[in-house]
């Protein structure tokens, strides 16, 4: 066991953690609002019809709302696709800007209304976390330098992913900018892990290893489960595609796109069992091995009732939740382990 020096107060590292739950309760809640189809319950960000509590009935709304808001949504449409073109991804910016469809507003729905209200308050929640949290790293910028950084860093990223949010909204859940969205999520979740390592110090449990192999297949592990997520996505846009079409030939739609996913997961299963054997045989004594393979056989079940009873909708954000878990189990593995150094 290792010891750093000068821990920073507990009360601190505690908020590090509370933020760190508040972000993973935004993936959560973003897979509810993505199962519910209720994207678009909130045509405006981050008001919701102009309003901080939204409407309970279309009556409170005027006649042309919906003229109303499609003409919002164009201006912000031209400013997105006006942004992608200066970082050169004209023919991009260009697809939107010139897809109608993304003007098109939907008909008023309380209840989707409201899931997505209460998605943004969750998220509301968590950006106010993470910014109490750089405030009070600043009373640690001596001992813990790094800290505030890494904190102002997370602000940063949070600002961007609720404004890709914005675009999202914007863009009428435009699949790519939306599975961008959900993966700035991952990276606000694996840096806040790094946080709550670096604020907790020479209470952070250091597991010291004889040689890489086991570090390594972490390393392994994580690119592995990012790949898988990222096809994991990839097919979730195709599906979205679908809802003209009955749910139960959505599997068949699919394809060839769907093999690569699913013979890929042989992969995050041997990697996983390579952990469990050498935690075993090496004596590492990592819990978080165990919760691993605990999660990925949830997540293998999940897959495959997606894939044999018609993607019922409630397992959607079961999949992706137990995916952000896996890997962000990888990510706080990773920051307990160090290899000692040949002599």
């Amino acid at each position: 066991m290792l010891k750093m020096k000068n821990p920073v107060s507990n009360r601190f590292i505690l908020l590090t953690k509370v933020t760190l739950v508040s972000i993973m309760v935004i993936v959560v809640a973003g897979g509810v609002v993505r199962m519910s189809g209720s994207g678009m319950g909130c045509p405006d960000w981050p008001k919701c019809f102009e309003q901080y509590i939204p409407p309970t009935d279309v009556s409170e709304l005027p006649e042309n709302y919906k003229e109303v808001y499609s003409a919002k949504r164009d201006k912000k449409i031209n400013r997105f696709a006006d942004f992608l073109a200066f970082f050169g991804l004209n023919e991009v910016g260009a697809q939107i800007r010139n897809d109608q469809s993304l003007r098109i507003e939907q008909d008023f729905n309380a209840v989707n209304t409201w899931t997505e209200y209460i998605n943004r308050l969750t998220g509301a929640v968590a950006g106010i976390l993470v910014f109490l949290t750089f405030i009070l790293s600043l009373r640690h910028i001596r001992k813990r330098p790094w800290l505030g950084v890494l904190c102002l860093v997370q602000i940063v990223l949070f600002g961007f992913q609720a404004w890709m949010g914005a675009m999202t909204v914007a863009t009428s859940l435009t699949p790519w900018v939306l599975t961008s969205h959900m993966l700035i999520a991952i990276l606000n979740v694996a840096l806040q892990l790094k946080i709550i390592r670096v604020a907790k110090g020479d209470q952070a449990r250091v597991i010291v290893l004889g040689d890489f192999q086991f570090k390594g297949i972490v390393y392994a592990a994580i690119l592995i489960t990012a790949v898988q997520i990222f096809t994991g996505t990839g097919l979730r846009q195709l599906i979205d595609g679908m809802d003209h079409l009955a749910r139960t030939s959505w599997i068949e739609e699919l394809g060839s796109n769907i093999y690569f996913h699913r013979s890929f997961s042989i992969a995050v299963v041997l990697a996983t069992a390579a952990l469990m054997v050498l935690n075993i045989q090496r004596n590492i004594r990592l819990k978080e091995v165990n919760w691993l393979v605990g999660i990925i056989i949830a997540e293998v079940l999940a897959g495959v009732g997606m894939a044999y009873f018609n993607v019922p909708a409630f397992l959607q954000p079961i999949h992706l939740v137990l995916s952000i878990v896996s890997i962000s189990i990888l990510f706080h593995m990773l920051q307990q382990l160090k290899v000692r150094k040949a002599s």
